[in-house]
């Protein structure tokens, strides 16, 4: 099996071991939407915002919830929603020879991620300046200079246009692992490639985003993949320690990580 080590990253238990005392602590004295550069390793990550940088790598790295192993040492992956590449590094760190599209449509982490694929000197990996939608055009997007920015339909002050991209015919062959955080646009996004997914795809991890004005369809999405003979595990992205109390700040009431796997 593929992917069961990492080449040049070592697991971590924790932030502060993976990044070292030095550069933790660097971050956390840095003010929100700061530029700059972290090194793990022989890796070098540039990043638009600290704060949404220690969250990634929390997520990716040291909780590593992409992990898998894989029959071939060259899997077919899709990054939706890849933001500055922290996800794209950590997969060729297990996957050197993978293939890999990542799509991004916020106009300044779509050029951290063009950086970082750069700077590591990242092959076959092919990035698309496109936010995934259910067709291909333009679509407002609103953008926060960091890792929340997403799909809405609600015109307002802080949006911007930018183009969307259907990606059905990335979708027509065999995908060892698909993933997607797209900030809310899964609940459209997920139903309109369902087909394709349980055809081709062997592993599907999504952040499932709840809008507290809005119903909430992660049953009928589970549903869907467990007849097709999916089984699934869900972890907290969010944490809520007393859900029945808890009152959102903004429009998002929950958030989850969606773990599907063919059985």
């Amino acid at each position: 099996m593929f992917g069961a080590e990492s080449n040049g990253i070592e697991a971590c238990d924790s932030i502060e071991n993976l990044l070292g005392l030095e550069q933790f602590n660097g971050l956390r004295k840095m003010s929100r939407f700061s530029h700059g550069m972290v090194e793990i390793g022989d890796t070098k990550i540039y990043f638009n915002d600290p704060t949404s940088l220690v969250g990634m790598l929390n997520e990716i790295f040291v909780r590593e919830n992409y992990q898998f192993s894989s029959n071939s040492d060259q899997p077919y992956i899709l990054d939706c929603g890849a933001n500055i590449g922290i996800g794209v590094i950590y997969l060729k760190k297990r996957f050197p020879k993978s293939v890999i599209h990542a799509f991004e449509p916020e106009p300044v982490a779509f050029q951290f991620l063009k950086k970082n694929i750069e700077a590591n000197k990242l092959d076959n990996v092919y990035v698309h300046n496109s936010a995934v939608w259910i067709e291909n055009g333009e679509i407002e997007f609103f953008s926060d200079g960091s890792w929340g920015g997403g799909i809405s339909e609600k015109p307002g002050s802080k949006l911007i246009k930018v183009p969307t991209i259907d990606i059905n015919k990335f979708l027509d062959r065999h995908v060892d692992f698909l993933k997607m955080d797209i900030e809310g646009a899964e609940s459209k996004v997920i139903p309109h490639l369902a087909d394709l997914i349980k055809e081709n795809v062997s592993r599907f991890f999504f952040e499932w985003h709840s809008m507290k004005d809005s119903k909430q369809d992660l049953g009928q999405i589970l549903s869907m993949f467990g007849e097709a003979g999916f089984r699934y595990h869900i972890k907290e992205a969010a944490i809520r320690p007393t859900p029945f109390d808890y009152v959102p700040g903004g429009q998002m009431d929950s958030q989850l990580d969606v773990f599907l796997q063919r059985s």
